[in-house]
């Protein structure tokens, strides 16, 4: 797979408060995960707050940010950080795929990708591979809710919204296709599939922002 993020590069994670007991094992992991796959230990910076985060990116120029979702009032980071640094990758950390609602309204306000706390690591190791070579991830949960939500009537219908490809793995992820079973489905690889959930996410984000403007 081609890699957008070429090593090394600086990386920030974004806490939005103190690192409790809670949140001390995934943050472990994720410290883990980024060395495993070659991220010197002192290119992962950390930030508890928004102002400390703006200090430390005006300082380091963080190509790559992760920023942990605690509750709904945290996303409101999430256009600070894009308007901010257009240029930098940015990841939002959920709890779990029950918060799909809120994974989705992430998305809309410009996160490049998601991944979740309470995943598995080796699971979380992949999805983040997948994500730092240039795809995203889409489990059914948020298929599900995209079908939902392209389909009522104060929106356009999917198919206005996305490519006939991505519609059909909308379709087929929505109904717990693995990533690797939709790409036999629909006679691709699955390196495209993980591109075209990308793509999905990147015109969620436009339609989200024409709407507003």
């Amino acid at each position: 797979m081609h890699n957008e993020l070429i090593l090394p590069v600086p990386v920030l994670i974004i806490h939005q408060g103190r690192i409790t007991p809670a949140l001390q094992p995934h943050s472990i992991v994720l410290h883990i995960i980024l060395k495993d796959l070659g991220y010197p230990e002192e290119l992962v910076l950390s930030a508890n707050s928004e102002e400390q985060a703006n200090q430390v990116t005006a300082e380091h120029l963080p190509n790559l940010i992760f920023l942990n979702i605690q509750d709904h009032s945290n996303l409101r980071a999430i256009q600070n950080i894009k308007q901010l640094y257009p240029f930098s990758y940015l990841i939002t950390i959920h709890e779990s795929i029950f918060k799909s609602a809120e994974i989705l309204e992430a998305i809309q306000l410009g996160a490049d990708a998601y991944l979740l706390s309470n995943a598995p690591a080796e699971q979380q190791f992949q999805h983040l591979k997948c994500i730092l070579s240039g795809g995203a991830i889409l489990h059914p949960q948020l298929a599900q809710l995209l079908q939902k939500q392209f389909s009522s009537a104060s929106n356009l219908p999917a198919h206005h919204v996305f490519s006939p490809a991505e519609t059909a793995i909308l379709g087929h992820i929505s109904h717990s296709e693995s990533p690797e079973e939709t790409a036999s489905s629909l006679k691709a690889s699955e390196y495209q599939i993980y591109s075209f959930i990308k793509n999905i996410f990147r015109k969620i984000a436009l339609q989200h922002k024409q709407k507003k403007g």
